[in-house]
């Protein structure tokens, strides 16, 4: 198990990544900062010097940087601090599962059905839960009677 980054050049890492992906947020963010009372540290941080923030505890929660240059899995710098899926990948996996599941579940009631028919069905569905005929609209969906 390796040590966690020091604080610095975990900001240094964000920034950098922030101002090089989205310029636009880093210059707003910097303007927010500059904006800031002097007693915004004692205030938010409950400490009495900015340095002092520093030295604060890590959270339970722990550090992820964004798998902006990472897209694949097996490179993914968040999914290997955590050693599961960092939330970026995780809500792609839930996102992707949930536009796939009801393809997925047609295969299964009929395993001869074609992604044509999968979506033709799936669209008659949604047009008829509209028209609030849920359970007509699951019956022919699944095929099974409700």
């Amino acid at each position: 198990m390796s040590l966690p980054p020091d604080a610095l050049t975990t900001a240094d890492t964000l920034w950098q990544r922030l101002a090089e992906h989205q310029p636009a947020v880093a210059a707003a963010l910097a303007m927010q900062v500059r904006a800031l009372p002097e007693d915004w540290s004692q205030r938010v941080l409950g400490v009495a010097r900015p340095h002092a923030a520093l030295e604060l505890p890590a959270t339970a929660v722990p550090m992820e940087i964004e798998p902006y240059d990472a897209a694949d899995w097996e490179n993914c710098p968040a999914c290997s601090e955590l050693d599961r899926p960092c939330r970026y990948h995780e809500g792609y996996t839930t996102g992707y599962e949930a536009l796939n599941q009801p393809l997925t579940e047609a295969a299964r009631v009929d395993p001869k059905v074609t992604v044509v028919d999968a979506l033709r069905r799936l669209t008659e569905a949604n047009e008829a839960a509209e028209r609030g005929e849920l359970a007509a609209a699951v019956e022919r969906l699944t095929g099974e009677q409700g």
